[in-house]
């Protein structure tokens, strides 16, 4: 078997990585590029500061469990709902600071603030009568039981002889 390997400067072998190489070639047009335009950081545009929730779905033989994560969205903000085994989560997040003078530099994408809507159409179908919700520490957790119809069943099958 061949191995590739190049040279560095300083005269030690080491093992040719494309994405390496690739990697390298995209810091330094990106130098390149910077000190060409002179570049200078923007303000956030308003579509940076949009807040969508996080959302997880976990399925066990008994029920799916849904996670929303939503730090700073308060408890009264929160609507969720289930209709056609779709469970929808919607509710709106403030904005952490506000004034006439406040300029956003960096916001990450949790972040943001304002109305969001976030669904999930379940693969199988639930009991709505049993769905729970608990908000807590910026989490949303809804537990969303199986229908008996939807549960697996084990049937046992007498083999003759």
């Amino acid at each position: 078997m061949r191995i590739l390997a190049r040279r560095e400067p300083e005269t030690t072998l080491t093992r040719w990585d494309p994405f390496r190489e690739f990697e390298r070639f995209r810091r330094e047009m990106e130098e390149l590029f910077n000190r060409f335009f002179e570049y200078r950081p923007t303000l956030v545009t308003p579509a940076e500061l949009e807040f969508t929730p996080a959302l997880d779905v976990y399925e066990t033989p008994e029920e799916f469990v849904v996670f929303v994560t939503a730090p700073g969205v308060a408890e009264k903000d929160l609507q969720v709902e289930i209709s056609d085994n779709t469970l929808t989560v919607s509710g709106e997040r403030r904005a952490l600071i506000e004034g006439e003078n406040v300029q956003a530099h960096y916001v990450s994408r949790m972040g943001g603030h304002g109305k969001f809507t976030v669904s999930y159409t379940l693969p199988a179908a639930i009991d709505e009568n049993k769905v729970r919700a608990v908000y807590k520490n910026g989490i949303l957790e809804v537990r969303l039981p199986k229908a008996e119809s939807a549960k697996p069943k084990t049937v046992r099958i007498e083999v003759e002889r």
